[in-house]
Protein backbone atom coordinates (compact mmCIF):
# COMPACT_ATOMS: atom_id res chain seq x y z
CA UNK A 1 0.00 0.00 0.00
CA UNK A 2 2.95 2.16 1.06
CA UNK A 3 4.70 1.59 -2.66
CA UNK A 4 1.14 2.05 -4.06
CA UNK A 5 0.96 5.58 -3.03
CA UNK A 6 4.66 6.00 -3.20
CA UNK A 7 4.29 5.55 -7.10
CA UNK A 8 0.98 7.67 -7.24
CA UNK A 9 3.14 10.42 -5.10
CA UNK A 10 5.72 10.38 -7.90
CA UNK A 11 3.50 10.11 -11.30
CA UNK A 12 1.09 13.23 -9.73
CA UNK A 13 4.49 15.11 -9.49
CA UNK A 14 5.74 14.89 -12.72
CA UNK A 15 2.31 15.44 -14.23
CA UNK A 16 2.07 18.73 -12.37
CA UNK A 17 5.55 19.43 -13.17
CA UNK A 18 4.77 18.41 -16.88
CA UNK A 19 1.71 20.81 -16.88
CA UNK A 20 3.75 23.42 -15.35
CA UNK A 21 6.62 23.00 -18.14
CA UNK A 22 3.97 23.04 -20.88
CA UNK A 23 1.76 26.11 -19.18
CA UNK A 24 5.55 28.07 -19.30
CA UNK A 25 6.55 27.14 -22.91
CA UNK A 26 2.71 28.40 -24.05
CA UNK A 27 3.19 31.41 -22.71
CA UNK A 28 6.47 32.37 -24.41
CA UNK A 29 5.02 31.00 -27.06
CA UNK A 30 2.10 33.41 -27.11
CA UNK A 31 4.71 35.89 -25.90
CA UNK A 32 2.20 39.30 -24.97
CA UNK A 33 4.63 40.99 -23.65
CA UNK A 34 6.99 40.91 -26.43
CA UNK A 35 10.18 39.05 -24.63
CA UNK A 36 11.05 36.03 -26.28
CA UNK A 37 11.44 37.53 -29.68
CA UNK A 38 8.07 35.16 -31.44
CA UNK A 39 5.80 38.50 -32.10
CA UNK A 40 6.32 41.13 -34.86
CA UNK A 41 6.46 44.59 -33.49
CA UNK A 42 3.04 45.56 -34.13
CA UNK A 43 1.33 42.52 -32.87
CA UNK A 44 2.41 43.61 -28.60
CA UNK A 45 -0.04 45.74 -27.32
CA UNK A 46 -1.34 46.14 -23.66
CA UNK A 47 -4.34 44.81 -23.47
CA UNK A 48 -4.69 45.16 -19.09
CA UNK A 49 -2.46 45.01 -15.94
CA UNK A 50 -0.93 47.99 -17.43
CA UNK A 51 1.92 48.37 -14.57
CA UNK A 52 2.61 45.16 -14.81
CA UNK A 53 2.15 44.74 -18.99
CA UNK A 54 4.60 47.94 -19.67
CA UNK A 55 7.03 46.86 -16.58
CA UNK A 56 7.54 43.65 -19.00
CA UNK A 57 7.61 45.18 -21.71
CA UNK A 58 10.88 46.72 -20.41
CA UNK A 59 13.09 43.81 -20.67
CA UNK A 60 13.22 43.40 -24.16
CA UNK A 61 10.31 44.93 -26.49
CA UNK A 62 10.40 48.52 -25.83
CA UNK A 63 14.65 48.79 -25.75
CA UNK A 64 15.16 46.65 -28.82
CA UNK A 65 12.15 48.09 -30.97
CA UNK A 66 11.99 51.93 -30.39
CA UNK A 67 14.29 54.48 -30.27
CA UNK A 68 12.49 56.95 -27.77
CA UNK A 69 10.24 56.31 -24.70
CA UNK A 70 7.35 58.69 -23.35
CA UNK A 71 7.44 58.12 -19.44
CA UNK A 72 4.89 59.91 -17.19
CA UNK A 73 1.37 59.50 -15.22
CA UNK A 74 -2.17 59.42 -17.06
CA UNK A 75 -1.72 63.14 -17.98
CA UNK A 76 0.67 62.01 -20.92
CA UNK A 77 -0.28 58.30 -21.13
CA UNK A 78 -2.89 59.21 -24.15
CA UNK A 79 -0.03 60.75 -25.97
CA UNK A 80 0.41 59.03 -29.43
CA UNK A 81 3.73 58.80 -30.67
CA UNK A 82 2.77 58.91 -34.02
CA UNK A 83 2.73 62.42 -33.99
CA UNK A 84 6.68 62.17 -33.36
CA UNK A 85 7.77 62.31 -37.19
CA UNK A 86 11.00 59.95 -38.38
CA UNK A 87 11.01 58.73 -34.86
CA UNK A 88 10.19 55.55 -32.87
CA UNK A 89 9.04 56.01 -29.98
CA UNK A 90 6.58 53.68 -27.41
CA UNK A 91 4.68 55.57 -24.56
CA UNK A 92 5.32 53.86 -21.05
CA UNK A 93 3.39 56.60 -19.32
CA UNK A 94 1.15 54.84 -16.44
CA UNK A 95 -2.25 55.63 -14.91
CA UNK A 96 -1.42 57.20 -11.09
CA UNK A 97 2.43 56.54 -12.33
CA UNK A 98 4.19 58.56 -9.18
CA UNK A 99 8.14 59.04 -9.89
CA UNK A 100 9.44 55.78 -8.58
CA UNK A 101 7.58 54.09 -10.81
CA UNK A 102 8.70 56.10 -13.67
CA UNK A 103 12.29 55.67 -12.44
CA UNK A 104 11.68 52.23 -12.14
CA UNK A 105 10.61 51.98 -15.87
CA UNK A 106 13.43 54.24 -17.39
CA UNK A 107 16.33 51.92 -15.19
CA UNK A 108 14.54 48.60 -16.41
CA UNK A 109 15.52 50.03 -20.16
CA UNK A 110 18.18 51.15 -20.00
CA UNK A 111 19.45 48.12 -17.96
CA UNK A 112 18.20 46.26 -21.36
CA UNK A 113 18.91 48.76 -23.41
CA UNK A 114 19.01 48.60 -27.41
CA UNK A 115 17.58 51.57 -29.61
CA UNK A 116 16.45 54.20 -26.83
CA UNK A 117 18.52 57.05 -27.49
CA UNK A 118 15.96 59.73 -26.43
CA UNK A 119 13.28 60.16 -23.38
CA UNK A 120 10.46 62.53 -23.11
CA UNK A 121 9.40 62.85 -19.43
CA UNK A 122 5.82 64.44 -17.79
CA UNK A 123 6.44 65.89 -14.93
CA UNK A 124 3.25 67.37 -12.40
CA UNK A 125 2.98 68.02 -8.65
CA UNK A 126 0.77 64.18 -8.59
CA UNK A 127 4.13 62.56 -9.57
CA UNK A 128 6.75 64.25 -7.12
CA UNK A 129 4.17 64.22 -4.53
CA UNK A 130 4.00 61.65 -1.23
CA UNK A 131 0.44 61.95 -0.55
CA UNK A 132 -1.12 58.80 -1.59
CA UNK A 133 1.83 56.67 -2.83
CA UNK A 134 1.15 53.18 -3.55
CA UNK A 135 4.13 50.87 -2.34
CA UNK A 136 2.35 47.80 -3.94
CA UNK A 137 3.61 47.89 -8.00
CA UNK A 138 5.30 45.41 -10.16
CA UNK A 139 7.93 47.16 -10.70
CA UNK A 140 10.98 45.06 -9.34
CA UNK A 141 13.01 42.40 -11.88
CA UNK A 142 11.65 39.42 -10.10
CA UNK A 143 8.35 40.38 -12.64
CA UNK A 144 10.04 38.77 -15.32
CA UNK A 145 9.15 35.18 -14.11
CA UNK A 146 5.58 36.18 -14.23
CA UNK A 147 5.39 36.17 -17.48
CA UNK A 148 5.81 32.23 -17.62
CA UNK A 149 2.61 31.72 -15.61
CA UNK A 150 1.16 33.83 -12.55
CA UNK A 151 -2.56 35.12 -11.49
CA UNK A 152 -1.71 38.55 -13.44
CA UNK A 153 -0.83 37.04 -16.44
CA UNK A 154 -4.19 34.90 -16.85
CA UNK A 155 -5.83 38.24 -15.78
CA UNK A 156 -4.06 40.00 -18.97
CA UNK A 157 -5.44 36.71 -20.76
CA UNK A 158 -8.79 37.25 -19.70
CA UNK A 159 -8.63 41.21 -20.69
CA UNK A 160 -6.88 40.38 -23.95
CA UNK A 161 -10.25 37.95 -25.03
CA UNK A 162 -12.78 40.46 -23.62
CA UNK A 163 -10.79 43.25 -25.65
CA UNK A 164 -10.20 41.23 -29.03
CA UNK A 165 -14.59 39.86 -29.02
CA UNK A 166 -15.42 43.34 -28.06
CA UNK A 167 -17.24 42.11 -24.87
CA UNK A 168 -17.16 44.87 -22.64
CA UNK A 169 -16.53 47.91 -24.95
CA UNK A 170 -18.32 50.60 -22.08
CA UNK A 171 -15.22 49.46 -19.72
CA UNK A 172 -12.55 47.57 -22.00
CA UNK A 173 -12.31 48.95 -25.55
CA UNK A 174 -10.88 46.94 -28.36
CA UNK A 175 -8.38 48.99 -28.90
CA UNK A 176 -7.91 50.94 -25.69
CA UNK A 177 -4.11 50.63 -26.11
CA UNK A 178 -1.93 51.16 -29.18
CA UNK A 179 0.74 49.17 -30.28
CA UNK A 180 2.99 52.31 -29.53
CA UNK A 181 2.09 52.45 -26.00
CA UNK A 182 -0.15 55.14 -26.12
CA UNK A 183 -3.46 54.73 -24.32
CA UNK A 184 -6.84 55.98 -25.75
CA UNK A 185 -8.75 56.86 -23.17
CA UNK A 186 -10.36 59.52 -24.20
CA UNK A 187 -14.19 57.99 -24.62
CA UNK A 188 -13.49 56.77 -20.76
CA UNK A 189 -12.73 60.12 -19.59
CA UNK A 190 -14.35 62.87 -21.38
CA UNK A 191 -16.78 64.52 -19.34
CA UNK A 192 -19.88 66.21 -20.61
CA UNK A 193 -18.94 69.52 -19.45
CA UNK A 194 -15.03 70.22 -18.99
CA UNK A 195 -15.19 74.28 -18.41
CA UNK A 196 -17.36 72.79 -14.93
CA UNK A 197 -15.49 69.90 -14.49
CA UNK A 198 -11.88 72.55 -14.72
CA UNK A 199 -14.02 74.77 -12.33
CA UNK A 200 -14.83 72.02 -9.72
CA UNK A 201 -10.62 71.09 -9.78
CA UNK A 202 -9.96 74.61 -8.66
CA UNK A 203 -11.28 73.72 -5.44
CA UNK A 204 -10.51 70.31 -5.04
CA UNK A 205 -6.51 71.01 -5.43
CA UNK A 206 -4.64 71.42 -1.77
CA UNK A 207 -1.13 73.12 -1.66
CA UNK A 208 0.49 70.46 0.16
CA UNK A 209 -0.22 68.79 -3.32
CA UNK A 210 2.73 70.86 -4.76
CA UNK A 211 5.28 69.85 -1.99
CA UNK A 212 8.08 66.97 -3.38
CA UNK A 213 8.62 64.36 -0.93
CA UNK A 214 11.85 63.86 0.24
CA UNK A 215 12.11 60.16 -1.38
CA UNK A 216 10.74 61.65 -4.08
CA UNK A 217 13.25 64.01 -4.45
CA UNK A 218 15.81 61.02 -4.30
CA UNK A 219 13.60 59.40 -7.49
CA UNK A 220 13.32 62.69 -9.35
CA UNK A 221 17.44 63.06 -8.91
CA UNK A 222 18.27 59.62 -9.79
CA UNK A 223 16.04 59.44 -12.98
CA UNK A 224 17.91 62.77 -13.94
CA UNK A 225 21.09 61.31 -13.50
CA UNK A 226 20.40 57.97 -15.05
CA UNK A 227 19.59 59.42 -18.37
CA UNK A 228 21.91 62.42 -18.24
CA UNK A 229 25.02 59.40 -17.59
CA UNK A 230 23.50 56.72 -20.19
CA UNK A 231 23.23 59.71 -23.14
CA UNK A 232 19.74 60.23 -23.40
CA UNK A 233 18.62 63.22 -25.15
CA UNK A 234 15.59 64.22 -22.53
CA UNK A 235 13.08 66.57 -22.70
CA UNK A 236 11.84 67.43 -19.08
CA UNK A 237 7.86 69.31 -19.13
CA UNK A 238 5.63 70.40 -16.93
CA UNK A 239 2.20 69.65 -18.12
CA UNK A 240 0.09 72.39 -19.19
CA UNK A 241 -2.62 73.12 -16.38
CA UNK A 242 -6.29 74.35 -17.34
CA UNK A 243 -5.89 78.31 -16.69
CA UNK A 244 -8.60 78.60 -14.10
CA UNK A 245 -6.68 75.66 -11.55
CA UNK A 246 -3.17 78.01 -12.91
CA UNK A 247 -4.82 81.69 -11.89
CA UNK A 248 -6.22 80.13 -8.78
CA UNK A 249 -2.59 78.47 -7.94
CA UNK A 250 0.07 80.48 -9.93
CA UNK A 251 2.85 81.17 -6.80
CA UNK A 252 2.54 77.48 -6.18
CA UNK A 253 2.55 76.32 -9.28
CA UNK A 254 5.62 78.57 -10.47
CA UNK A 255 7.08 77.96 -7.00
CA UNK A 256 6.85 73.73 -8.04
CA UNK A 257 8.94 74.33 -10.92
CA UNK A 258 11.80 76.32 -9.38
CA UNK A 259 11.99 73.44 -7.38
CA UNK A 260 11.92 70.90 -10.22
CA UNK A 261 14.65 73.39 -12.00
CA UNK A 262 16.71 73.43 -8.66
CA UNK A 263 17.23 69.43 -8.32
CA UNK A 264 18.10 69.74 -12.57
CA UNK A 265 21.18 72.17 -11.19
CA UNK A 266 23.40 68.71 -10.31
CA UNK A 267 22.97 67.52 -14.13
CA UNK A 268 23.43 70.66 -16.29
CA UNK A 269 24.30 68.95 -19.85
CA UNK A 270 23.84 69.20 -23.12
CA UNK A 271 21.28 65.93 -22.67
CA UNK A 272 18.52 67.72 -20.48
CA UNK A 273 16.08 70.13 -21.98
CA UNK A 274 13.75 71.77 -19.59
CA UNK A 275 10.17 73.42 -20.02
CA UNK A 276 7.29 74.83 -18.08
CA UNK A 277 4.19 74.77 -20.26
CA UNK A 278 2.44 76.96 -17.57
CA UNK A 279 4.02 79.95 -19.36
CA UNK A 280 2.45 83.42 -20.40
CA UNK A 281 3.13 82.26 -23.92
CA UNK A 282 1.37 78.66 -23.76
CA UNK A 283 -2.27 80.19 -22.04
CA UNK A 284 -3.96 80.61 -25.28
CA UNK A 285 -3.09 76.37 -24.97
CA UNK A 286 -4.36 76.06 -21.26
CA UNK A 287 -7.40 79.24 -21.63
CA UNK A 288 -8.84 76.69 -24.76
CA UNK A 289 -11.05 73.77 -22.84
CA UNK A 290 -11.24 71.99 -26.30
CA UNK A 291 -7.73 70.86 -25.80
CA UNK A 292 -9.06 68.92 -22.41
CA UNK A 293 -11.50 66.16 -21.89
CA UNK A 294 -11.68 66.66 -18.14
CA UNK A 295 -9.58 69.12 -15.72
CA UNK A 296 -6.15 67.82 -17.00
CA UNK A 297 -5.98 64.96 -19.12
CA UNK A 298 -5.65 66.02 -23.08
CA UNK A 299 -8.02 65.72 -26.07
CA UNK A 300 -6.83 64.17 -29.14
CA UNK A 301 -6.47 68.15 -30.47
CA UNK A 302 -5.09 68.99 -27.28
CA UNK A 303 -2.33 66.16 -27.64
CA UNK A 304 -1.39 67.03 -31.00
CA UNK A 305 -0.59 70.50 -30.12
CA UNK A 306 1.45 69.51 -27.09
CA UNK A 307 3.38 67.40 -28.81
CA UNK A 308 4.73 69.73 -31.81
CA UNK A 309 5.22 72.04 -29.04
CA UNK A 310 7.22 69.59 -26.94
CA UNK A 311 9.63 69.27 -30.38
CA UNK A 312 9.26 73.30 -31.08
CA UNK A 313 10.66 73.76 -27.51
CA UNK A 314 13.18 70.66 -27.61
CA UNK A 315 14.78 72.25 -31.09
CA UNK A 316 14.96 75.36 -29.60
CA UNK A 317 16.85 74.83 -26.70
CA UNK A 318 19.25 72.89 -28.91
CA UNK A 319 20.42 75.86 -30.48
Amino acid sequence: MEKQFKKYLQVLILCFAAAMLGFGLINVFLDVFGLFGFKNKDQVRVYGEERFSKYLMTFEFVPQNFEGMILGPSLSANLNPDHIQNKNYFNLSLMGARINNVLSLATNVIENNGNIKEAIVCIHPYVTSDTGTDTSDFMNPDTYWKAFGSVNLLRVYGLGIIRNFNLWPNKYPKNQYNTNGSNSFEPLFKVENVSNRILEEVNNVKVNEFDIGEDQRKDFEELLTLLQTNNIRTFVYYHPVPYPIFDAYKEEIDQYWKDILSMAKNNQGSQLSFYNFNNPEFYDFSQDVSNYIDHGHLSKKGQGILIQKILTQWEHRNH
